[in-house]
């Protein structure tokens, strides 16, 4: 256990002006079960320790996933020896603990942490076992449950000393099934944080069809198709869209919204708001740098309304932190934290019948390799279902989708009101965009 004074005090004492110590803690235990059969079950309990301290105006940082008196004469004596190369950072930078009040979050919950073990167990045996009897196509199954406890707190030698705490029950699942001609897979996963209110059939049910809809189906002709982009793949889309909001970006000429705040970029339809004040897993009272952060719109009726902001963007910009500092190395940079797409007025079903003919694209790949953050033009390896007359016909596989975020979302056509907490930290509903490029096979002429 770490000793708080003591590693303060070695601090002042070997001559860092300012001093920051960051102490995260982490509870995880792990049960996967394959077909019904537990076959592994653990608990692990892990830790991380940052500090970070100016001497002579310089900057330096240590790190370790130890947080024990043992480590820190090492971090100490660490952290001045990486000041000598590190950048100057202004002491105004570490935050005065009396300057700023938190809004609270509900991202812990007592009744969660009391769940036994043995329910954990019971909850995805029973995920395997209802699988399997979902269809006699279905020939395996594997099911991973994971209920991680988190605690990070921040202090610094300026009276700063903020806690945050949240959990949450990760459960994902793979079936595999095949009719004698084809062998297909599926999956699911949803963050819950209360397994009493966990819907166990409908997650089966979602499974299953994941797996089973996907026979008889193949490519489809290459050309301009009006897409529904499923929460998981708007979600996927909106994190690289959301990345041009950072103001450090900005600056360096590399945002893709540059020049484009308070104009009319997008469709009115598209709303994107940042929300940490709330009650999901990833939000969060304060930032890295110990900043309150606050829930903002980001595109209000598709017009961007301005950048986020650690304190020294804010600072060269004159205006304040919006409490989006995030910790990157040794460097502290704005960066985007837990977003939500706003919902639209209409059911999923609603979507494909105003999209009419066109796709619904399920899965998007390789995604860091074909999605060029600064220019916004992807090229992804899809798949999903023709919609035919307003509804979901035929499975399509085997395509590739093109396009650019900005461009796209300045055509969305209809927005979903089927929001998910995806674990991309973003909530996002399916959204319908025209003209977006597949390629499949070629047309005949």
């Amino acid at each position: 256990m770490l000793n708080i004074d003591k590693l303060f005090k070695a601090a002042k004492a070997a001559g860092i002006d300012v001093f920051e110590a960051r102490i995260g803690a982490q509870s995880k235990l792990s049960v996967a079960v394959f077909d019904s059969e537990l076959e592994n079950y653990t608990v692990a309990d892990d830790g991380t320790f940052k500090v970070r301290g100016l001497v002579g105006g310089k900057c330096g940082v240590f790190t370790s996933d130890r947080a024990d008196d043992e480590v820190i004469d090492i971090a100490i004596a660490s952290l001045k020896e990486s000041a000598e190369y590190g950048n100057p950072v202004d002491p105004e930078f570490f935050v005065d603990g009396s300057k700023y009040k938190y809004d609270k979050v509900d991202t812990f919950r007592a009744g969660l942490a009391q769940v036994p073990a043995e329910r954990f167990i019971a909850t995805a045996k029973n995920i395997a076992a209802s699988a399997l009897a979902a269809d006699k196509r279905i020939e395996h199954v594997n099911v991973t449950l994971e209920y991680s406890d988190m605690t990070q707190r921040l202090i610094n030698s300026k009276g700063l000393d903020v806690t945050g705490r949240a959990n949450f029950a990760l459960i994902f699942a793979e079936v595999k099934a095949t009719d004698g001609k084809e062998v297909q897979s599926g999956s699911h996963y949803k963050i819950i944080s209360d397994l009493d209110a966990f819907d166990a059939d409908g997650f089966v049910k979602t499974l299953a069809d994941d797996a089973i809809k996907q026979f008889g189906g193949g490519t489809v002709d290459t050309g301009k198709y009006d897409v529904v982009y499923s929460p998981d793949c708007t979600a996927t889309l909106v994190q690289a869209l959301c990345a041009g909001f950072s103001a450090f970006d900005a600056e360096q000429h590399m945002s893709l919204l540059e020049g484009k705040m308070g104009e009319q970029v997008f469709s009115p339809l598209f709303c994107v708001e940042q929300t940490p004040i709330g009650g999901d897993v990833f939000c969060s009272a304060f930032d890295d740098e110990g900043v309150p952060c606050k829930n903002m719109p980001l595109i209000d009726k598709g017009v961007p309304t301005g950048y986020v902001y650690d304190l020294e963007t804010a600072k060269r910009a004159g205006v304040e932190s919006t409490g989006n500092g995030k910790l990157v190395g040794g460097n502290i940079r704005p960066s985007i934290g837990y977003i939500t797409v706003k919902n639209g007025n209409m059911t999923q079903a609603e979507v494909f019948a105003a999209v009419r003919d066109g796709l619904y694209i399920t899965e998007l790949n390789g995604v860091h390799s074909g999605l060029d953050g600064q220019s916004g033009n992807y090229s992804l390896q899809a798949s999903g279902f023709v919609i035919k007359n307003g509804k979901l016909d035929r499975p399509a596989s085997l395509i590739t989708v093109a396009g650019n975020i900005m461009t796209d979302f300045a055509n969305v056509k209809a927005v979903g009101n089927d929001e998910k907490l995806t674990y991309f930290a973003v909530k996002a509903p399916s959204v319908a965009i025209g003209g977006i490029s597949v390629s499949g096979v070629k047309q005949e002429a």
